[in-house]
């Protein structure tokens, strides 16, 4: 595989065929992104204000895991990984670490629209996910992972060595065959689903892994979060279930049933399952992971900003759109929905082209919509990241 090939699609075709679900493989395939351009993600990640640090992992070679890794996080004065790699190199007399940060690529919005784009080949080749996977950003120097195999590993994964070099030990399931397998920086290490793997971070190594769920009991999580959100927000699920008698009161015909307050919780649990809503929620969510090629969560909206008729503006994102009833449709780009009525929006898409450019004022005379209706329109597509603004000469 020629990793300066530019037609990323043709090359993730040639790799399905010969790869795709079917063995483990080390093949080369340089992603276009560096140590230097994920660092940031990482070191955010793990700032004492980041939000999401419960995914930050940091073990050393002697100790293994760490719950409080404190200085040896990366902090100001790490201005690269180099310089970070340096210090630990002091801190730690040499010994082997490891660090791992889990989704933090929603930080960086350039990064995370790059590694869209880098799958989004591939996804176009074998299908698209149906549930959110997972990006990993690893730093690493003569290391192993976790300390043994996960039992059931139901998700194939595709890591890319930015930098250093790595080797993976794995099992696939149901077979006595062990493979092992080492890349360098520009190779993409990748197995299908039940194979269990031990990685060990070589030589200054950096990483990028993407997880994706591949069997069918992976869906019982999402949709359970996504219904327990629900119930928490229906009266009914309000107050406590307090206490209750034991041994709990018989019926009629003397048996005993289960506690009211979990009966009840049990009876809204199912009408909520049912309910068209959900089902609305689960195909709205799905359009938006389909625009961001199942890479959660996304980067937030950006910042609304004034629009004038003489602006002009120009498409930068797939809307990849779907039905949501009589004269209603859900648009979906990098990873945000906009819910859009009437005629109106779907002429201003069809004059959202790729590649052409027009004033806002041209966009309002073509899909003949008042510029009340227009602007916050475009506002919204604006801060989805669907538009770009361009310029403009001030024109009415």
């Amino acid at each position: 595989m020629n990793a300066t090939e530019p037609d990323l699609s043709a090359r993730w075709k040639r790799f399905a065929e010969a790869y795709w679900g079917r063995e483990p493989a080390a093949v080369p395939f340089a992603p276009g992104l560096g140590p230097e351009q994920v660092y940031g993600a990482v070191a955010a990640s793990c700032a004492p204000s980041a939000e999401d640090a419960a995914g930050v992992r940091f073990a050393t070679a002697t100790q293994g895991r760490l719950r409080d890794a404190g200085a040896l996080l990366p902090g100001r004065d790490d201005a690269d990984p180099d310089a970070y790699r340096d210090r630990l190199a002091r801190q730690l007399s040499g010994s082997g670490w490891l660090l791992s940060v889990g989704q933090p690529l929603w930080r960086d919005y350039e990064l995370w629209a790059h590694v869209r784009e880098l799958v989004s080949g591939l996804w176009r080749a074998v299908g698209w996910p149906a549930l959110p996977v997972t990006a990993e950003l690893a730093l690493g120097e003569r290391c192993a992972g976790p300390d043994a195999p996960a039992p059931r590993p139901g998700s194939f994964a595709l890591t890319w060595v930015l930098a250093g070099t790595m080797t993976v030990r794995l099992w696939p399931e149901h077979t006595g065959t062990e493979y092992q397998l080492a890349a360098s920086a520009g190779d993409l290490l990748y197995w299908p689903a039940g194979c269990r793997h031990l990685d060990h971070y070589l030589d200054r190594c950096t990483t990028l892994r993407i997880v994706v769920p591949a069997r069918r009991a992976a869906a019982l999580t999402h949709v359970r979060g996504l219904l327990a959100d629900r119930m928490q927000e229906d009266p009914a699920y309000a107050g406590t279930p307090g206490v209750l008698p034991f041994p709990p009161p018989e019926g009629p015909d003397g048996e005993i049933g289960a506690a009211e307050p979990v009966a009840a919780t049990a009876r809204l649990f199912t009408g909520l399952a049912a309910a068209p809503g959900t089902a609305r929620e689960l195909r709205v969510s799905w359009a938006a992971r389909r625009s961001a090629a199942g890479l959660e969560p996304a980067p937030p909206p950006r910042p609304a900003v004034p629009l004038t008729p003489g602006l002009r503006v120009r498409a930068s994102a797939e809307l990849f759109r779907i039905p949501d009833g009589p004269g209603r449709a859900v648009w979906a780009a990098n990873g945000h929905t906009l819910a859009v009525e009437g005629a109106g929006p779907e002429r201003v898409r069809k004059w959202l082209r790729p590649g052409v450019t027009l004033t806002i004022g041209e966009l309002g005379r073509g899909s003949r919509m008042s510029a009340e209706r227009l602007t916050p329109l475009l506002s919204d597509l604006h801060r989805m990241r669907a538009i770009e603004l361009v310029g403009g000469d001030g024109a009415a």
